[in-house]
This record gives C-alpha cells, structure tokens and sequence, in this order.
C-alpha cells in the first residue's frame, strides 16, 4: 500500500515538472517570435545631409562677383574659423594672394591647422568629445575645426568619424574639398550674400 502512495505521489510530482517545462519553453519560444521595434537613432542633420559614399575632393565652385568676392571669403574665414575679424589689410592681402594662386582647399587648410583656431576651439571640442563619449582619435581636432569654419556648427558623430577617416587617408584638403561639395555647404552659398554683408558692417578690414 505504501508502494503504491510513493509511487503515485511519484507519477504526480513528475507530471508537474513535465508541465511546468512545457510552459517555460512555450513562453521562451513566444518571446522569441515576437518583433522586435527598430527604433531610429539618426540625427536630423544626417538625415538632411546624408554623408557621400564617393565624396568630390574637387575644389568647391566658390561664385565670383558679383556675389561675392575673395575679400568676403577672406572675411569669413576670419570670423567663422577664428571668431574675430583681421587685425589689419596685410593679412587681408596675403590670403586673398593665397586663395587666388593657390584655391579654396589650401585658404581652409591654414585656417584649420593655425595654432589659433586650436587655442580658440580646444575647451569646445574637449566638451564635444566628453559628452558624445568619444576620443580624439576618433573625431580629429581639425575636423572639429573644419565644421565650425565650414558648417558654423559642431560635428554630428557620425560625420565627424566619417571625415576623420577621410582625414587620415587623404590629408586634410580632402576634407576642406569634401565638405565645401557637400550639400550642406551650397545651403550656406545660397545665403552668402548675407553674411558677406554682414562681414563688411562688423569689420574694418
């Protein structure tokens, strides 16, 4: 009779557990199959301008007059790279002489690589990289650089990693060139009239 007890008490408990198996295994195989919700991460600037996959290292088509002419680019680059105006004609004179024998790429590249714009830029773009976690191996300083001169703004990460890339394989008149083909720098051409004349009301030179 005990026998009996033991051995059914045995059969019940066995029949649990083989349930209870069978039901975790279901939920398992549930969650499994259910979807899983992708969720967009890209930033509306990349979204806006979405990076090329062959850029154009040309030298950008910069409008002459009467748009406007090599003392506003000089101007800008001034005031965009270095956030203030000339200090006098001389130096005027010798990167309008630059950007007129030598073109666009090599005008950004002396603005970009100047040890001033390092100064002027360096407690933004160690914040830039504190708080998007990155290093400066991943996003150059002169790319940080190059968008605040180009864009007038900071890199999205994706874009500065990209042109860090495109900086250590092709130097940095690439990117000068890449970025000033970029959609996103003819936005700014379309309006440049407007900050060529505001240029010429904020400096003297």
């Amino acid at each position: 009779m005990n026998k009996l007890i033991l051995k059914s008490r045995f059969l019940i408990t066995l029949s649990i557990i083989l349930g209870l198996l069978f039901v975790v295994s279901c939920e398992k195989e549930e969650a499994f199959n259910n979807e899983i919700e992708a969720v967009d991460t890209t930033q509306a600037s990349e979204r806006s301008f979405p990076l090329p996959d062959r850029p154009d290292f040309t030298p950008p088509n910069i409008p002459q007059p009467p748009r406007y002419d090599a003392h506003c680019v000089v101007r800008l680059s001034y005031l965009s790279y270095l956030r203030r105006c000339p200090e006098n004609a001389g130096v005027v004179n010798y990167w309008i002489n630059v950007l007129n024998t030598q073109g666009f790429d090599d005008l950004a590249k002396g603005f970009i690589t100047s040890n001033e714009a390092s100064v002027k830029w360096s407690s933004q773009y160690h914040s830039y990289l504190s708080r998007n976690n990155l290093n400066s191996v991943e996003v150059h300083k002169f790319i940080y650089i190059a968008y605040r001169g180009l864009l007038l703004r900071e890199p999205d990460v994706n874009g500065g990693r990209y042109w860090t890339n495109i900086f250590y394989d092709n130097g940095i008149r690439a990117v000068a060139n890449g970025i000033g083909n970029s959609q996103e720098f003819r936005n700014r051409l379309n309006n440049i009239q407007t900050e060529c004349t505001n240029a010429a009301n904020q400096c003297t030179y």
